[in-house]
């Protein structure tokens, strides 16, 4: 079997290193939240964990396409039902009903996305389900756009399956992974804009937030001034982690290829 090259393998290690730090470190910025160095260190460690985990299922094709695929609408319905539900009864009827809404994701998943395979479908309905995963994150996140940024890796990592399985000539691969890094980098400017009007809007809670969270005073100015260069800033390192993540990805694949191929 061929050995993977120094430079494919340092490659790797980067893109290995992303979703546990950036877990971790979200896991530090609620664990501050909470005053407590004990509930902190255990939500980095968890953060930290989840990003192995997230790792694993990225670098194994069939679990990143169970993940990406068959999970979402089940896990969707599933919360959604339970946080709808749980105000108005107890917790054993809401978690109950929240199975019948995993019940229904399934059906959905069965009828409404299996049919199609993972790898084909149409760009525009790629472009809608990028789009809604971006809002969603932006919402999660509180207005906070910057880790909208993570959605880049996860985006690569499709397009490299996609372009590899459907593409052999390497001018359309090329083709393909550019259009696809500009597109994430288009949502995400279009993300920032609208994160960027609200913050404006609401200038003085944002920067005392920060205030608190960098411990250094911040007037409304030099806030405006960061938030605009942070914007710019992460709406272009979207296309470059988008199309660096995809190219990577890309070789492993046709690494894994070929030693597939030099076995049998």
């Amino acid at each position: 079997m061929r050995p993977l090259n120094k430079k494919l393998k340092i490659k790797l290690i980067i893109l290995s290193m992303v979703f546990p730090l950036s877990f971790s470190f979200i896991g530090l910025i609620e664990g501050i939240y909470s005053y407590n160095n004990t509930i902190t260190v255990f939500l980095v460690i968890t953060g930290f964990t989840i990003g192995i985990l997230m790792d694993f299922i990225c670098y194994h094709r069939k679990l990143f396409t169970i993940a990406l695929y068959q999970i979402p609408i089940p896990l969707a319905l599933f919360l959604l039902v339970w946080w709808v539900s749980n105000p108005f009864m107890n917790n054993l009827h809401s978690f109950l009903f929240a199975l019948g809404g995993l019940l229904i994701g399934l059906w959905l998943n069965k009828e409404l996305v299996l049919p199609y395979q993972f790898y084909k479908i149409k760009k525009r309905i790629l472009a809608i389900v990028y789009l809604f995963f971006s809002i969603a994150m932006l919402g999660y996140f509180i207005g906070i756009p910057a880790f909208n940024i993570l959605l880049g890796f996860i985006a690569g990592n499709y397009l490299s399956i996609r372009v590899i399985s459907n593409y052999k000539v390497e001018r359309e691969i090329n083709k393909n992974l550019r259009q696809g890094s500009a597109y994430t980098s288009l949502i995400l400017f279009i993300i920032t804009t609208v994160a960027f009007i609200l913050a404006i809007s609401d200038i003085d809670h944002y920067t005392q937030w920060a205030s608190q969270i960098l411990n250094i005073p911040i007037n409304k100015t030099f806030m405006v001034v960061l938030i605009s260069a942070a914007s710019i800033i992460i709406v272009i390192s979207q296309y470059f982690i988008t199309l660096f993540t995809a190219q990577t990805m890309l070789q492993l694949w046709k690494h894994k290829r070929f030693n597939r191929y030099v076995s049998h």
